[in-house]
């Protein structure tokens, strides 16, 4: 039998929070919510500001802000490719602008600058992606046929995401090229930049292969997240000089544009991912099964094949297969039918029978008429008796019969 590794007691609590769920009724599902979130304190009367708060129990839930509809999806791409495009064109217009300032630049609207526009977009974008990791994380915990836990890999990712959009505003990397530099007294290629962009590499890496096989089952989800990554993978060989060298203006152009739209693409992704597991959890989802899917002819063919050079089944094949209980458990044994022997009624039973019992004498009284005669009197007896009860019956009637004669002596 195959064993599914497991992680102990989280599985069973998210099984059990999961029937628990989905045994509660939808009524009471809104004020039992509100009941655990106020556990800590006691209510004392009825709100004069808000009254009873019902209200709060028709609040929108975290996941009624993911997108449903795909044409919002749509929207949201064009928004974001617009707002890209805006940036671009006011860095390129920027050094016309700049002519009438004081130091000849315009900080917010400079690429390549730690305080614009583009920096904002991006450090918002990829917090925005972080939250919709965590919606993903809320909703994949309560998949049933997760048994190894890999919803957990949303977590890292908004971890990942997170961390990258702290790095667009505090400017991490560049920190750290400088530490490694002046730690190791090398800066391996151009100006450090792989110092940054080697740990970057692995671990962006890992979390997105992970979350490559995870949103398999949403193609769009897995369309929007290998395209950024390729926009990625452009801005880091601009950023290394790789390709465009010594462009200037336009190498920037190249490189912060590819970043600002990877960025753009793997929320879109994320969301997309999200829409998915809400839809699914919600039954809304056509379930592919065998029955439904389309038929592979390559399959079909290779069957056909197989069919047609199989021998014919022998007598050995069409016989019946006798299944053996299972082994280490003992067979049921048959209970042998006990045979009642009939009994004969008895018409009056001897006074004698209903004698109360009376004080047995000692065993070397008795063993004086053990020697009697079988057949003397068997008055009393009831012959349906077995030979040993008859013979016990007759050596107490003996016994008795002594006593009372002992008494009228």
């Amino acid at each position: 039998m195959q064993q599914f590794r497991r992680s102990g007691q989280r599985d069973d609590r998210r099984r059990r929070v999961l029937n628990e769920s989905l045994l509660t009724p939808a009524e009471e599902a809104g004020p039992a919510r509100r009941r655990r979130r106020s556990a800590r304190y006691v209510r004392l009367h009825k709100s004069l500001h808000y009254g009873d708060a019902t209200f709060l129990d028709e609040q929108p839930r975290l996941t009624d802000f993911v997108p449903i509809s795909l044409v919002a999806y749509g929207v949201l791409l064009i928004l974001g490719l617009a707002i890209i495009a805006g940036l671009e064109a006011l860095y390129y217009w920027m050094p016309q602008w700049a002519a009438t300032t004081t130091d000849g630049r315009i900080e917010s609207f400079d690429l390549d600058g730690e305080g614009s526009l583009a920096v904002w977009f991006s450090s918002m974008v990829l917090f925005t992606t972080a939250v919709a990791s965590v919606v993903v994380l809320y909703v994949r915990q309560y998949r049933t046929d997760d048994y190894q836990g890999r919803y957990r890999i949303w977590l890292w990712a908004a971890l990942c995401w997170l961390v990258m959009s702290l790095d667009e505003t505090a400017s991490l990397h560049e920190g750290f090229k400088e530490l490694m530099a002046l730690a190791t007294g090398t800066r391996i290629v151009g100006d450090g930049s792989l110092w940054w962009v080697i740990p970057y590499f692995f671990a962006l890496g890992a979390i997105g292969t992970r979350l490559l096989v995870d949103v398999r089952e949403c193609r769009l989800s897995a369309g929007m997240m290998i395209s950024a990554a390729a926009c990625y993978g452009l801005a880091v060989l601009a950023q290394l000089g790789w390709i465009l060298p010594e462009t200037g203006a336009r190498g920037v152009m190249v490189e912060e544009g590819a970043e600002m739209t990877g960025s753009w693409l793997l929320l879109l992704a994320v969301l997309l991912y999200a829409r998915h597991v809400v839809l699914d959890a919600e039954g809304y989802l056509a379930e592919r099964s065998e029955a439904t899917a389309e038929p592979d002819p390559a399959r079909l063919e290779a069957e056909s094949e197989a069919k047609a050079e199989a021998p014919a089944a022998d007598d050995a094949e069409t016989r019946s297969i006798k299944i053996h209980p299972p082994h280490g458990v003992p067979r049921p044994l048959r209970a042998k039918p006990v045979e009642e022997r009939p009994r004969k009624p008895v018409e009056s039973p001897s006074p004698v029978a209903r004698t109360p019992e009376r004080p047995i004498p000692s065993e070397e009284e008795g063993e004086e008429g053990d020697d009697d005669d079988e057949s003397s009197s068997t008055e009393g007896i009831d012959p349906t008796l077995s030979r040993a009860e008859r013979r016990a019956m007759r050596k107490r009637l003996k016994r008795q019969q002594r006593q009372q004669k002992r008494l009228a002596g």
